[in-house]
């Protein structure tokens, strides 16, 4: 678990991380909905080819490896988090405000 945040916007993107791989290890078919958000919604995109590539990889494992990346304290963690795709519906705001108020 992550201890030391860069600020208050990476304290926040963790919450939400550890929230997606809580949901993604719940329900596992969010993986293929974040597949099709990578494909539809950033592959298009020439400034994402080498995160769209990454998280290729990282969505044909299985949900709880996905999960353990989408959390660990460490640069490639990091990297997945500021650059993952939507899984399933992605957070409300008032889901991120109860993580925020919770954590």
């Amino acid at each position: 678990m992550k201890a030391v945040f860069r600020d208050r916007h990476d304290r926040i993107d963790y919450l939400k991380a550890c929230e997606e791989a809580r949901r993604v290890l719940a329900d596992p078919s969010l993986l293929e909905s974040a597949r099709e958000y990578l494909e539809t919604a950033m592959a298009p995109r020439a400034n994402l080819h080498a995160h769209v590539a990454r998280w290729r990889v990282v969505l044909a494992l299985p949900a709880a490896q996905v999960a353990a990346l989408l959390v660990e304290d460490s640069a490639e963690g990091q990297a997945l988090r500021e650059t993952r795709p939507v899984f399933g519906r992605g957070l409300s705001s008032q889901d991120v405000a109860r993580l925020v108020a919770a954590g």
